[in-house]
């Protein structure tokens, strides 16, 4: 399996297990923001460069989730 395929399991059986944890979606943002801060600060711990980067990542996740708004899909 490759890495990529390992990750979506990850992230797969990560999403599943926080609606374990609660079914009502309208509290999914608050662990949405904390992968964020996460990802965040790995990525500064990486690299202090990394922060432009990680705006133009957030600056697209912006993009994609107004998308989805409008057309109803990914």
């Amino acid at each position: 399996m490759s890495n990529d395929e390992d990750l979506k399991d990850l992230l797969s059986e990560t999403a599943e297990a926080i609606k374990r944890l609660t079914e009502n979606p309208s509290t999914w943002g608050s662990w949405i923001i904390y992968l964020l801060k996460e990802l965040e600060n790995q990525a500064l711990d990486a690299n202090p460069m990394n922060n432009e980067l990680y705006r133009e990542m957030l600056g697209r996740l912006q993009d994609s989730l107004r998308l989805r708004e409008r057309t109803g899909g990914w």
